[in-house]
């Protein structure tokens, strides 16, 4: 006999259908050893779940001590018991009685809700027991019998309110409860219904008023089994609209209010279980989020895990990717972790930090631009929690100019006038506002000291020092040097890709219907972009005259080094490039994608991207430069100052992507070309297309950039290409690997060397043999490049075969493996001894000369000091 103990479930079978059991007490049942169950009132359909050999108890037939008694006896027995209910256990179904008696006996008892009969009756009356403006409150009750009612709960007590009233086992005194309502001030014809056994198959309805429902139900036979429910609720209809789901009302799943409203994508972090929980709880009105689970075990659906040495990496990674950055802990974690990535306030996304119980949120960054105070207040509303916001202008209760940008979406074309210009509303002083009425009458009406500008422009003449705001407008000459910060609303750029000979007015319909879906008027577009594919494309062309917007495109290698959300392999087949919509939208507006792809009739293609702050986006009148520099391994102590700097002052970062995983914490907020294997010239061609169009860019190489790397490339295509002809190249050396290498194995290089390559894919192979015959016969150590891969091996077996020939089998020799990197090693031995099966393109290959010596694990070559000098 099994003599473990489970506890007693009680259960709640629901109104009367047999499907309105939860699946919990479902399943409950089909375990069951012992049941007992309320059967004048339980649907017997429910017992259909048990097992035969389960035993049946009828409590209709039992008192209480007997009930407990089987209760009990089943439980010490070692059996699974289950005590039936009808509706919900918790109304009137006398379960505390029995809690009390299987305490007695150190037995558990555990509820499992069910769904009440009011609640079916509802459903049954399609009506809300609720109602806007005539009852927010529902009373549930009975009528005085065997089982008197306490002080104060009289039914005239309760008619007083203007609740909803739900009355229990009282149908058969209807006549008599109706009567004394109306006695306590309720109106006859107060809405009334009567539903008889709601769910089961013969269940009734009886609709009326106080004055008629006592007689409609005795003329339906109605006496028990019914429940009554009295209020203007019941069948209201017209009444007004409910708040809940009214367009301005807010609340945690939909905001409405301006200054919580944040549309942006989230990545939340947790470090403990707890704040897992509550970034759950908070993330899910927000709709574009992803959290992540720093350093704890275990698996939560939905929340990607990430162990806490890959958490530095994958916050830099995903820096400029979210537009927002949620940190449920200690504030301390998110200062440090965000502090190495900080660049300005016009491009830094918004970091909100969490309490783990939500009780405070607190924006630490980009509070306006990036929209944090925003999102504080909103996830506070959702958590129930506080925002504590900081912002001088947002505690006042005055709305910054940048503020209002932000929620206009509109584009701050200098962003170091911000402090100066809300320096100034703080302090009182007069500002002049030009730009659209509607904008001024929406954020600083009742804000006297930001003044509208007149037509005629005399206030300027009159005060010509005065701080302004040119929202869509030039500043005059005669602002002199007044401050003056400018913002454009057209901060949009519609990226298009469409079919040959799309049809200019569908183009234009598609167009506008994309934008009016978004929410964006078309005074918004700042520009139009595709490939070049579509530069004479009559649809867009149309287009862009009749919006009188300008029209750029792009070289589809230039498009193709874009990263870009949703790649197209049957769109590269047809124009080379992965991407026309959302790549020559990011490019044309040096932003970010704000809006995918989005397909039109199948033909066209519609992505938007937001043009940055501070982007006056007028890249195309001026050519810029590519400053190509090298990395040495990608460890940080190996990058020069020179080339950091490069990095920092650049406008868009090109590089192989692997190259650029090294550095993406340095130049997070940057545009990006990046390209895979086999995609260098590409990556060129769309380096030197960015700078023609104004940009600085900076081309990434390992090791130096003149050694096997970009800078010959660069400088070849602006040879071959015109067009290139204004781009200015600089070239800022880097650690080669064989500088790396040597520095390794001790200083195997110190009377000169000679470094090869043994990559056949740009240089003939045979030119690759004679140059290792021809350096194989001088005193010279040779470094040997990209010495084999997994199918190119027969080079390497060469290069060792013709040293071995010419200098013999007991050479010294060496290679370096991940070279200044910390997966690093290395061997040394001789010709005869070398492990060619070591070898892959991670390796640098160093074969000796005659004056090379070996020490341990180190090599060297005699300098000539000691002989010249006598040194001893």
């Amino acid at each position: 006999m099994n003599t473990a103990r489970f506890p007693i479930h009680f259960i709640g079978a629901g109104p009367g259908a047999e499907d309105l059991i939860t699946e919990r007490g479902a399943a409950l049942l089909k375990e069951a050893d012992v049941v007992v169950y309320a059967g004048s009132l339980v649907n017997p359909a429910h017992l259909k779940r048990c097992r035969p050999e389960a035993e049946l108890h009828d409590s209709a037939r039992m008192n209480l001590k007997e009930q407990v008694e089987v209760m009990a006896r089943g439980v010490l027995e070692g059996k699974k018991v289950v005590r039936l209910h009808t509706g919900d256990p918790s109304m009137y179904g006398a379960v505390a009685e029995q809690f009390d008696l299987l305490d007695k006996k150190g037995i558990e008892s555990i509820v499992v809700p069910g769904v009440s009969s009011v609640f079916a009756a509802a459903a049954a009356l399609r009506t809300e027991l609720t109602y806007p403006g005539l009852a927010q409150s529902l009373v549930l009750t009975r009528t005085p019998g065997r089982t008197p009612m306490p002080s104060g709960e009289a039914c005239e007590a309760f008619a007083k309110t203007g609740a909803t009233l739900a009355f229990f086992l009282s149908a058969g005194k209807l006549d008599e409860l109706a009567a004394r309502l109306v006695s306590a001030g309720k109106s006859p014809d107060t809405a009334a219904a009567v539903v008889y056994r709601a769910t089961w198959p013969d269940e009734k309805i009886i609709r009326g008023t106080l004055s008629t429902i006592a007689a409609e139900t005795a003329r339906a036979g109605i006496g028990r089994q019914a429940l009554i429910l009295v209020g203007d609720a019941i069948g209201a209809h017209d009444c007004g609209q409910s708040l809940l789901y009214h367009g301005q009302f807010s609340h945690g799943y939909r905001n409405e209010k301006e200054d919580e409203r944040f549309d942006g994508s989230c990545a939340f972090y947790a470090f403990t279980e707890k704040g897992v929980r509550k970034a759950q709880e908070i993330s899910q009105s927000l709709g574009k989020t992803v959290i992540h689970s720093v350093g704890r075990a275990g698996e939560t659906e939905g929340v990607k895990r990430v162990p806490p040495e890959d958490f530095d990496p994958l916050l830099a990674r995903q820096w400029n990717l979210f537009d927002a950055h949620v940190f449920i802990g200690a504030t301390g974690i998110a200062v440090r972790k965000t502090a190495p990535l900080l660049r300005d306030k016009a491009t830094d996304p918004a970091v909100v930090c969490c309490s783990e119980s939500g009780s405070h949120l607190i924006p630490l960054l980009s509070g306006h631009l990036g929209g944090g105070n925003r999102l504080a207040r909103r996830l506070a509303r959702i958590s129930g929690g506080e925002a504590v916001i900081t912002t001088a202008t947002d505690t006042r209760g005055i709305t910054a100019f940048d503020e209002a940008a932000a929620r206009e979406k509109a584009c701050v074309l200098n962003p170091d006038a911000i402090k100066t210009l809300n320096a100034a509303l703080l302090a009182g002083d007069t500002v002049s506002f030009h730009g659209p009425q509607e904008i001024h009458e929406r954020y600083w009406r009742d804000c006297p000291q930001v003044i509208p500008a007149r037509a005629d422009g005399a206030e300027a003449a009159e005060k010509p020092y005065v701080p302004a705001v040119y929202w869509d407008e030039e500043p005059p000459e005669s602002a002199g040097g007044a401050a003056a910060l400018l913002i454009q609303s057209s901060s949009f750029v519609l990226g298009i890709g469409c079919k040959k000979g799309t049809e200019p007015g569908l183009l234009q319909q598609y167009a506008e219907g994309f934008l009016a879906r978004q929410g964006i008027s078309r005074s918004r577009i700042k520009a139009l972009a595709s490939c070049t594919l579509k530069e004479q494309e009559p649809a867009i062309l149309a287009l862009a005259a009749t919006w009188n917007v300008p029209f750029h495109v792009f070289e589809p290698a230039e498009l193709d080094a874009v990263e870009i959300p949703t790649p197209s392999d049957a769109v590269f087949e047809k124009t080379g490039t992965h991407s026309v919509s959302e790549a020559s939208a990011i490019l044309a507006s040096g932003g970010k994608i704000s809006t995918p792809k989005t397909v039109c009739g199948g033909n066209v293609t519609l992505a938007l991207a937001t043009c940055p702050h501070g982007s006056r986006n007028k890249a195309r009148q001026g050519a810029g430069n590519v400053i190509v520099i090298g990395l040495g391994s990608g460890s940080p102590g190996q990058l020069t100052p020179e080339a950091a700097a490069a990095m920092e002052q650049c406008t868009c970062i090109a590089g192989y992507t692997k190259y650029l995983d090294f550095i993406r914490e340095r130049i997070h907020g940057k545009k990006m070309i990046q390209t895979g294997m086999m995609g260098e010239v590409p990556r060129c061609t769309a380096a030197l297309e960015a700078a023609l169009n104004g940009e600085n860019v900076c081309m990434v190489c390992s090791g130096d950039p003149g050694i096997l790397a970009m800078a010959g490339l660069l400088y070849e295509m602006r040879k071959e290409n015109e067009r290139f002809s204004p781009v200015r190249i600089e070239v800022l050396p880097g650690i080669t690997a064989a500088s790396i290498s040597a520095s390794a194995l001790g200083a195997p290089l110190q009377n000169g060397f000679c470094l090869l390559s043994l990559s056949d894919l740009l240089v003939p192979a045979e030119e690759i043999r004679a140059n290792l015959e021809q350096s194989a016969g001088t005193a010279l150590p040779v470094v040997l490049y990209n010495p084999a891969g997994r199918k190119r091996r027969h080079l390497l077996e060469e290069a060792l075969r013709i040293f071995r020939n010419q200098r013999g089998g007991k050479t010294l020799c060496a290679y370096v493996k991940h070279a200044g990197r910390p997966a690093q090693r290395k061997w040394v031995g001789t010709l005869d001894e070398f492990p060619l099966e070591d070898v892959d393109m991670s390796t640098l290959v160093l074969l000796g000369g005659p004056r090379t010596i070996r020490d341990g694990d180190v090599l060297f070559e005699r300098r000539g000091y000691a002989d010249k000098y006598g040194i001893s």
